[in-house]
């Protein structure tokens, strides 16, 4: 399936698929053409296998995921 961008009905389709968390501690948002996935600190899955986890669902899905777009921020609290 392929989504267009900005397109009226990627929304409705892209919210139907089937990508979920490895973890239950993680927290999968999808809108449209964009995922965001907050992972703890303290999680039972690391981040590579997550990240392979999508991408390997990316691949089976035939979506592209754009790695020069593909970002990792890391919050923390001040000591």
């Amino acid at each position: 399936m392929h989504i267009v961008q900005s397109s009226g009905v990627g929304p409705m389709l892209y919210m139907e698929e089937d990508l979920h968390t490895l973890s239950q501690n993680n927290i999968l948002f999808k809108y449209a053409d964009d995922t965001n996935l907050l992972v703890r600190a303290y999680s039972n899955v690391s981040l590579l296998s997550k990240f392979e986890h999508v991408k390997q669902w990316a691949a089976d899905n035939k979506i592209v995921i754009s790695i020069t777009k593909t970002k990792e921020i890391v919050f923390h609290r001040p000591r």
